[in-house]
């Protein structure tokens, strides 16, 4: 292989890099670990740019960034033009070849493995520092790098949402608005648990068997067409592999005004509180952790919805004016009949 670095604005191949070594030695022989760098492959290319464009086998870049580090290319090839490197990368996104599962994944690599320094993070993000730094703030990221000894040891995502709500928000999908939607109107100003409830519904989500398509969604949605993909778990994939436990505030956080107290439960010394949510009763110990959840059917509220059905039959109101209306008519006969005869 031939391995090109970028100097000024010109690719240089460079000689002093192994040939035959493999995608990770050469980084590395580049100053880059395995989780400090991510290459693309571009197989969808097509060949008719030049007799040379299909030689290129993949590019390089730093984590975090489109910062290329290196480009690597067939065996033999000396020249590489910046036009040859456009028209490899026209189908690069960078959302999609270095998703925030891969970040992630890199972060938490570099804490196991102890070797992001504060410089590497620094230079990497653009962000400014100095070596005695704990801790760098990512705008980009919207997360903080906290650092011990000059190296990585943890991160948080600052503005307290999860990965799964900030990947389903920035792929545009109407979903995230249903759920952002449906926790603002119940929590109104409460800014914490409005983000709470979204990092709920959007983990469930991204753990629900078929996703908008499975079997069960439709007990579990709302009327505002959103729906409760945390209860979906917690009701119906109990003993799988898709098992979700919540605790009572979590639960209360994110089933409204449906959570209805059913009454206290003593068994033995275990102080048990149980609730209603819909067709499920769920049971919490005295310190809010769920119990159990089993299936209830909820007469109360389908006699509720009956009755508020506009299309059904309206029977009770009519039935006592007809048997109103009846008895009057035979007591005016009784009457008129007692008057023919006297």
């Amino acid at each position: 292989m031939s391995v090109f670095t970028k100097q000024g604005n010109q690719w240089i191949v460079r000689n002093d890099v192994n040939d035959e070594a493999s995608i990770n030695d050469i980084c590395k022989s580049l100053g880059y670990e395995t989780n400090q760098f991510y290459s693309y492959m571009n197989f969808d290319q097509p060949y008719d740019y030049d007799n040379n464009s299909d030689s290129i086998q993949c590019i390089c870049l730093k984590v975090m960034t489109e910062d290329i580090i290196c480009v690597i290319t067939n065996p033999g090839r000396t020249i590489l033009s910046k036009e040859d490197v456009n028209h490899y990368m026209e189908d690069f996104v960078f959302s999609r070849e270095y998703s925030y599962y891969s970040f992630e994944e890199d972060l938490k690599s570099a804490i196991s493995e102890h070797n992001w320094s504060i410089q590497f993070v620094g230079d990497t993000l653009g962000v400014s520092y100095s070596p005695d730094d704990t801790e760098l703030y990512s705008s980009r990221y919207k997360m903080n790098f906290i650092f011990e000894g000059g190296y990585l040891v943890d991160y948080e995502i600052a503005d307290g949402y999860n990965r799964e709500a900030h990947d389903l928000e920035e792929s545009g999908s109407p979903l995230y608005e249903k759920i952002e939607t449906h926790a603002q109107n119940y929590h109104g100003s409460n800014d914490d648990a409005i983000i709470n409830e979204i990092n709920i519904q959007c983990n469930a989500f991204y753990n629900v068997p078929s996703g908008v398509n499975n079997e069960n969604l439709r007990d579990f949605a709302n009327a505002d067409g959103s729906y409760n993909f945390k209860m979906l778990l917690v009701a119906k994939y109990q003993g799988t592999e898709y098992e979700q436990g919540i605790n009572y505030e979590d639960c209360k956080c994110v089933c409204h005004n449906e959570l209805k107290f059913e009454g206290n439960v003593d068994e033995g010394l275990d102080k048990l509180a149980k609730y209603r949510y819909r067709d499920y009763l769920l049971t919490f110990d005295d310190k809010g952790t769920l119990v159990s959840c089993v299936y209830s059917k909820n007469t109360s509220r389908s006699t509720q919805n009956n009755s508020n059905n506009s299309d059904a039959p309206q029977t009770s109101g009519s039935g006592c004016m007809l048997t109103l209306m009846s008895v009057l008519c035979f007591m005016m006969m009784m009457v008129a009949a007692i008057i023919v005869v006297f």
